[in-house]
């Protein structure tokens, strides 16, 4: 394998017009800017003449890694949802979510408590002993007490902790799939880079580098290039 100076356009040109089989007369070659402005290395545009045809290229493999990690990253930052929402899913922080959803559901399952207490003070003590908690004795007439504030804080607390073991679902129940995704990535946010960098080694570089047919290609130098239309 030889070595080509990326810098030298006239080489670079020569060198991939030979691997796709194409008269270097015919190509054009000029920094791709919409691409360099990721900041992964410098990038070529190769087109035909008239520009029906159109290529991509990059020194190395190393670049081409580093260019669709941040175009990846780019994606998830803007357009989250066009990524399966699965593997969205297994990037956010679920700890951190479930206590950033705490307070409010906490807060709502006080309130529906509150209510039941005073209305069917029955059902509270049933829900509060089928959650482990010792309900006072009845009275003589086969009452039991108003439940305290404490008491309504101690059972909410314990259903609100099981409503969120699963903060995903609990966010599905109210904004539906796609919508509860988006939801919690706005709350907990997600791990980018990570996400990006799974997303790259699992579909390749070419998947997100070439509109064309998602596969890239390397010359006998070393350069990679990819179709882009």
């Amino acid at each position: 394998m030889g070595s080509i100076d990326f810098t030298d356009e006239d080489a670079v040109l020569e060198e991939v017009a030979k691997a796709i089989d194409y008269p270097v007369e015919d190509l054009s070659i000029q920094s791709a800017r919409n691409l360099e402005g990721f900041g992964a290395g410098d990038v070529y545009e190769i087109t035909t003449h008239g520009g029906r045809k159109e290529w991509y290229v990059v020194e190395d493999s190393d670049v081409e890694r580093d260019l669709a990690i941040a175009i990846v990253t780019q994606d998830l930052e803007t357009e989250p949802e066009i990524f399966n929402q699965s593997f969205l899913e297994s990037h956010i922080d679920t700890d951190r979510l479930r206590r950033d959803l705490m307070s409010d559901v906490l807060d709502m399952r006080i309130e529906d408590l509150t209510d039941e207490a005073e209305r069917r003070p029955d059902d509270f003590w049933r829900a509060y002993e089928g959650e482990g908690f010792d309900a006072p004795e009845e009275d003589e007439e086969g009452e039991r007490r108003e439940p305290t504030s404490s008491e309504i804080e101690e059972l909410a607390e314990k259903l609100a902790e099981e409503q969120l073991k699963d903060p995903i679902a609990w966010l599905e129940d109210i904004y539906g799939r796609e919508d509860a995704i988006k939801k919690a990535i706005e709350i907990a946010g997600i791990d980018i880079d990570a996400a990006a960098e799974e997303a790259v080694d699992t579909d390749g570089p070419g998947h997100f580098l070439s509109s064309y047919d998602g596969q890239t290609h390397e010359t006998p130098a070393g350069l990679v290039y990819w179709r882009h239309n």
